[in-house]
């Protein structure tokens, strides 16, 4: 699927240049929601739902795209959190830019998953701590928390 930043396998690296892309911290009552992404390593990593930028999409147009496409959720307002540089290999590198943003309407959440995604379920932050994605994992290492109202921090991993 186009726009998959949760994908190694679709890095094209053959002019040695990083690839950069969306993942969103989606809230609901006071919960995140993570996807369970299919991995051969370990059966599945836990993953926020983001994807690539596409050419002449900004990274709030590319971030409020790729959670629709994935989860059917529309978002309130978004909020730029962090980015984090995420080197699989030597080979293999991308940029991820996070977003935190409330969803419009949790009843529209897609049931099931997909090529890339067994489903979606709402998690406390905190509970996830094994079994990330590494995006997800840099970010995590961070100070990065959700619901943190006042604090205006930029989360960075590199």
């Amino acid at each position: 699927m186009p726009g998959d930043i949760l994908s190694e396998t679709n890095i094209d690296t053959r002019d040695n240049r990083v690839a950069c892309g969306v993942a969103v911290i989606v809230t609901h009552q006071h919960k995140v929601l993570f996807g369970q992404r299919k991995s051969g390593q370990s059966g599945f990593e836990w993953q926020l739902p983001g994807g690539w930028i596409d050419a002449g999409e900004s990274p709030e147009q590319a971030a409020r795209r790729e959670v629709h496409e994935e989860t059917g959720l529309q978002l309130k307002e978004l909020r730029f959190v962090g980015i984090t540089s995420n080197v699989f290999s030597a080979h293999k590198h991308t940029i991820s830019l996070y977003f935190e943003a409330e969803c419009a309407d949790a009843r529209s959440l897609l049931a099931g998953g997909n090529s890339k995604c067994y489903g979606w379920q709402w998690k406390d932050w905190a509970d996830l701590t094994g079994n990330l994605f590494l995006a997800l994992q840099l970010l995590k290492q961070t100070d990065y928390q959700p619901f943190v109202n006042g604090h205006r921090k930029t989360h960075v991993s590199f």
